[in-house]
Parts: C-alpha cells; structure tokens; sequence
C-alpha cells in the first residue's frame, strides 16, 4: 500500500495550480482582454506576414538545397 511520504512538502509539481488561484484567474482575464480588443484586420495582417516570412524561409532553404 502507498502512503503519503512525510518528507515531502505540501507545494504541488503542477505547473497548471497557478491558473486555479485568483492570480491565474486575473492574469487570464487580462490576456483574454487584449485577444478581445485586438481588431480582426490585425489578425489578417499579422498571419500574411508570418505566411510571407515562411515562404521566404522555404524559398531560400530551396535555393540552398540545390
């Protein structure tokens, strides 16, 4: 039978324990809010950009390849 090891302190390893306090909760309100208030033409913008970038980067990994 296991039982609890007196050794060991009573913080948990679970690095997800932070969003279950009231700290993780205001923190993923505030990170929630500025997904909110960014406009959907940012969004649009920002992925043609990273779309260029990796094309760009295939392109000349293409170039160097041959």
């Amino acid at each position: 039978m296991a039982a609890h090891a007196a050794g060991q302190g009573t913080k948990s390893n679970d690095p997800f324990r932070m969003y279950s306090s009231p700290i993780g909760a205001s923190f993923l309100q505030k990170a929630n809010k500025i997904f909110e208030d960014f406009p959907v033409s940012k969004y649009i913008l920002f992925s043609l950009i990273f779309a260029i970038e990796i094309a760009i980067v295939f392109a000349f990994a293409i170039y160097l390849i041959r």
